[in-house]
Parts: structure tokens; C-alpha cells; sequence
């Protein structure tokens, strides 16, 4: 999310009307958002959530492809974070 809300800024959408159409579109079930954590002093503040749409064409169970998607993404980019992080 940390991302996207930069993302956003750039074209002058502030981060409250996002929300607002995030929180939205997941009440719609268009979108999907979870919360994520990581115990990295340096990312304390830093909004890990990872969204996604929920795709239901073609899927017997959109949500649970949706879930693992995030969880995808989230791994993969923890795992670039860690890979390129140094503390110290």
C-alpha cells in the first residue's frame, strides 16, 4: 500500500480519498487487503498492507486465489527487502 499511496500522490490523490475508495471497493468484494508485519525496526510505520482484486472469472474460490496471490507478492517482496536490507 505504501507503495500505490505514493504512487497516488504523485497525481495529487490524497491518501484519505484513497482509503475511502479502498475500504470501498473491499466492502464491494472487488478488492482484497491484508495486513502484514515485520519486526524490522526500520519499517516501524511503514504500511505493509497488500491489496489486490479479486478476480472471480473462471475461479472456484476467487477469494482463496486472491489470498494466495497477496500472500505471493508479500513474500516476495520480504524476501527482496531482506535480501537488500543491511542494519548496522
Amino acid at each position: 500500500m505504501s507503495e500505490v499511496f505514493a504512487a497516488l500522490e504523485r497525481a495529487r490523490i490524497e491518501r484519505g480519498q484513497a482509503e475511502g475508495a479502498l475500504r470501498q471497493l473491499e466492502a464491494e468484494g472487488a478488492v482484497m487487503i491484508r495486513e502484514h508485519f515485520c519486526a524490522d525496526p526500520h519499517l516501524a510505520g511503514v504500511d505493509l498492507r497488500v491489496a489486490a482484486l479479486v478476480d472471480a472469472r473462471g475461479e472456484s474460490d476467487p477469494q482463496l486465489s486472491t489470498i494466495r496471490a497477496i500472500d505471493e507478492a508479500w513474500d516476495q517482496w520480504l524476501s527482496e527487502y531482506l535480501a537488500n536490507h543491511r542494519c548496522g
